[in-house]
């Protein structure tokens, strides 16, 4: 019984740990030419044209030159699906752009935005950082839950076996 704990507990890790890769990512975007950056909180892969992300889940911007005195209100990743990136700004000393949404087009891969680098293009920088997720509270107790009746599978199958033999 021993062996096959071992030998499941060896399949496992086998087999879960290659499939083990980071659901999420950090962008970091920085244009130099307009004067603003923004990095993003950790959110899925971009794999599709067009992801908004909301100024919520941005954890720091950063505005000057042409853009000074403007708000991030919005970042589309991948903005037409050929690696652009649309900056929507507001606020009312917006006034040195000449427009609200900024397109860059900087033409990143598809792969850049699920691949971790630093990647750049006319003056614009994308660092894409795989984020470090940590298991839900409830996936590390459904764990300890199943390594506990494996557990005490294994002693209540040495216990019966001990009871046999004294018979």
């Amino acid at each position: 019984m021993r062996k096959l704990f071992w030998l499941v507990l060896a399949l496992l890790v086998v087999v879960v740990a290659p499939a083990a890769r980071a659901d999420s990512f950090i962008y970091s975007y920085s244009d130099s030419g307009a004067g603003f950056s923004f990095t993003t909180e950790a959110i899925p892969a971009v794999t599709a044209s067009g992801t908004t992300v909301p100024a919520a889940d941005l954890t720091a911007t950063s505005t000057s030159l042409s853009t000074a005195g403007c708000t991030i209100t919005s970042v589309v990743l991948n903005y037409s699906g050929n690696g652009e990136t649309q900056t929507n700004f507001t606020g009312s000393g917006c006034t040195a752009i000449s427009s609200l949404n900024l397109i860059d087009y900087t033409s990143f891969a598809l792969s850049d935005y699920s691949t971790p680098g630093t990647y750049g293009g006319y003056g614009d920088i994308l660092v894409v950082t795989a984020a470090v997720t940590a298991p839900e509270p409830n996936s590390l107790l459904q764990m300890l839950i199943g390594m506990g009746v494996l557990t005490f599978g294994v002693c209540w199958g040495r216990i019966g076996h001990a009871g046999r033999l004294a018979a």
